[in-house]
């Protein structure tokens, strides 16, 4: 497959391979002895969510100081006001995130020699910052926040912002995600190719999906990219 533009996702992607936020979250609840109820939970991290789009502060925060706020903003909505549960939960989602990032940075380095690569993602204004203080964003030639593009996935603009600023035609680039909806659906609308990034590969090919993949490292089998092991699912 030739490609010689791959855009990726950001949560869920680069900072975990097919790990939603809220599913990490209701995972150190768990670990930390905390069980209120899912939809407690998941109100609680959807105000949360909301609160990080809404405040103006976010937009120049560090990973660590995002994960403060969100985690403060969601134990206020479960009642809870437990100072150092929120300081740990807060470093554990920071250390997790901060280590896939790592294996990420790895390999996009090597996809960099023989692509150009950037990063869509529905975001809070930080996610450029997030990625410079983990080494990526000099690998990366556009990152396109939601926040500071002003659209958001499954929004066609915030691609088409992404692929002005890569420079490749849609047809030759790729775009990686997690997300079926917000991600494989509307990248392959437009004529990219699509990755989708799975945690379990599903028992047949994908009708939309170029490739279903369960690791980033299995993109360094694309053309031009340097052999890595097998298990890419092409459409």
């Amino acid at each position: 497959m030739r490609v010689q533009g791959i855009l990726f996702d950001y949560g869920g992607t680069l900072d975990g391979p097919a790990s939603h936020w809220l599913d990490r979250m209701l995972e150190l609840y768990r670990e930390y002895g905390v069980e209120p109820p899912f939809e407690r939970v998941k109100e609680a991290f959807y105000r949360a969510d909301n609160a990080a789009y809404g405040d103006r502060r976010v937009p120049d925060m560090s990973l660590a100081e995002l994960m403060d706020f969100h985690v403060g903003v969601q134990l206020t909505g479960l009642g809870i006001d437990d100072p150092s549960l929120r300081r740990r939960l807060a470093a554990a989602f920071v250390d997790r995130s901060r280590r896939a990032l790592a294996e990420s940075r790895a390999v996009l380095a090597r996809l960099a020699d023989h692509h150009r690569l950037g990063v869509v993602s529905n975001f809070y204004g930080n996610v450029g910052r997030i990625l410079a203080d983990a080494e990526i964003a000099p690998l990366l030639t556009v990152v396109a926040d939601s926040t500071r593009v002003g659209r958001m996935k499954p929004d066609r603009r915030i691609f088409e912002h992404a692929l002005a600023a890569l420079g490749t035609a849609a047809q030759v680039t790729m775009h990686v995600g997690d997300s079926y909806e917000r991600d494989v659906r509307p990248a392959s609308a437009l004529g990219l190719r699509t990755a989708w990034l799975v945690r379990t590969l599903p028992p047949g090919p994908d009708p939309i999906a170029d490739l279903v993949i369960t690791s980033l490292a299995e993109l360094n089998r694309l053309e031009g990219a340097a052999p890595s092991a097998p298990g890419v699912e092409r459409r």
